[in-house]
């Protein structure tokens, strides 16, 4: 499985979408607030700018997106790998096949100093 698979495969999982519109919906929301409260609440459309509150909803989200995908490839002993994949240590070279939902182990090598990266 090629790494641009992955990425993609984790950008749209579940988790991540779930947790990227809960953080938009608050920042967004309250940047928005911030920004163009007094429009919004005088309900002056004509006063707001649908650019600004849009992007301040599409900056948090992706903002959330990127972090919660570079967190999950990093495959991190002890956590559940969200694809199937082939991992590399980044110490000692050693290779490990894990499937989806299981606990990526430590390498038999570095142990706990375990550092995985796509293979």
């Amino acid at each position: 499985m090629n790494h641009f698979k992955i990425y993609c495969e984790i950008v749209v999982s579940p988790s991540v979408i779930n947790r990227a519109l809960k953080v938009s919906l608050i920042v967004g929301t309250t940047l928005n607030l911030i920004n163009q409260g007094e429009a919004l609440i005088a309900l002056e459309i004509a006063n707001l700018s649908f650019i600004k509150l849009t992007l301040t909803y599409l900056v948090p989200y992706g903002v959330t997106t990127y972090t919660a995908t570079a967190m999950k490839v990093e495959f991190q002993i002890g956590t559940k790998a969200i694809v199937e994949t082939d991992l590399k240590c980044k110490k000692c070279g050693c290779e490990i096949h894990v499937k989806e939902n299981e606990l990526i182990p430590e390498c038999p090598t570095c142990g706990i100093n375990t550092r995985w990266k796509l293979k």
